[in-house]
């Protein structure tokens, strides 16, 4: 695993250098941070961090899939990771590495079990519970529809909605300039279903359906896990601002931080091809928000199911 998702970094705590075997996905990889540096047995380090213009902390999404990549470093090729349960205690910082400590609990015949700790300066930083299975035939299946939305070739990306509202003198300068500092620079293509579930310029229900995937190729020849440690970094980006949606334009005067994050992977996955996610906010309250998602692949395969939970405050009342 590790070997498959080396990329190059420059990175000022990194003292070497990398390359694989596949130049695009060395590209997305060195994007979006997941390399790791493997120090010892069970133990890794970062080689670059990434904090969004308007975080306080290295990004959560970064967090999930550099945990993944360490738990399936030395895995049998036949175990794919089915589920992932975290919890964020301390913001991380992109000014020193990060060090991965996993623990093996489990290596049964079926399922494989792995804990692992994210250290900085000493803090225990993130924790996550990461399980993983062999594949197995079974009569009994269902799953929930993927809703009928149209196809990501005929919607618009992002910025181009926030251009296009731009130039027409829907949103002001300010509006535009702080919906490109979300999105630009993030190794993620999106198509909005709905785009006034982007620009928030009246209050709307907290439900929204966004196609997603990875900038790129990443590939058919590389093991399952590492698309799955992919969508886990992409996803963090889009569920928890969901809750805001009741709240209207003034989405930014709000503080949010993600306070746990779990994944259940239903089927293989490819997070360089268009998967849709919908994602709901079903609660709000006490400083805090719930969120659910549910993604499916372009051929209506429900894949992943996805629930955070986030700290969602009035920045100016911020007491995290």
């Amino acid at each position: 695993m590790m070997k498959n998702v080396q990329a190059r970094s420059s990175s000022t705590h990194n003292t070497s250098s990398s390359a694989t075997e596949n130049p695009e996905l060395d590209s997305f990889l060195s994007r979006s941070f997941l390399d790791l540096e493997k120090i010892d047995e069970n133990l890794f380090r970062s080689k670059m961090l990434w904090k969004h213009k308007r975080a306080r902390g290295v990004y959560g999404g970064q967090m999930i899939g550099n945990c993944l990549v360490a738990a399936s470093d030395g895995l049998p090729a036949d175990q794919h990771l089915h589920s992932l349960h975290s919890y964020f205690h301390r913001k991380g910082t992109t000014d020193r590495p990060i060090l991965f400590h996993v623990d093996k609990t489990r290596d049964g015949r079926t399922y494989c079990a792995r804990s692992i700790k994210a250290v900085q300066s000493g803090n225990t930083i993130f924790t996550m519970q990461a399980s993983f299975k062999k594949f197995e035939e079974t009569h009994m299946k269902h799953q929930i529809p993927m809703p009928k939305v149209p196809n990501p070739d005929e919607l618009k990306s992002a910025i181009e909605i926030l251009d296009i509202l731009k130039q027409e003198d829907i949103i002001s300068a300010h509006h535009h300039e702080l919906g490109i500092q979300w999105f630009q620079g993030f190794p993620m293509e999106t198509r909005w279903v709905n785009p006034d579930t982007l620009t928030l310029l009246e209050p709307l229900y907290p439900k929204r359906s966004i196609w997603i995937k990875a900038e790129g190729h990443i590939g058919d020849s590389l093991h399952e896990n590492v698309h799955k440690c992919c969508l886990a970094y992409l996803c963090d980006l889009l569920i928890l601002p969901t809750s805001l949606m009741p709240y209207g334009p003034n989405i930014f005067r709000n503080f949010m931080t993600s306070l746990d994050h779990s994944m259940w992977f239903h089927a293989p996955c490819r997070a360089d091809e268009w998967m849709l996610f919908e994602i709901e906010a079903e609660n709000m309250g006490d400083g805090r928000a719930m969120c659910h998602g549910r993604i499916w692949d372009i051929n209506g395969n429900h894949i992943t199911t996805v629930a955070q939970e986030g700290v969602v405050r009035p920045r100016e009342t911020n007491a995290s």
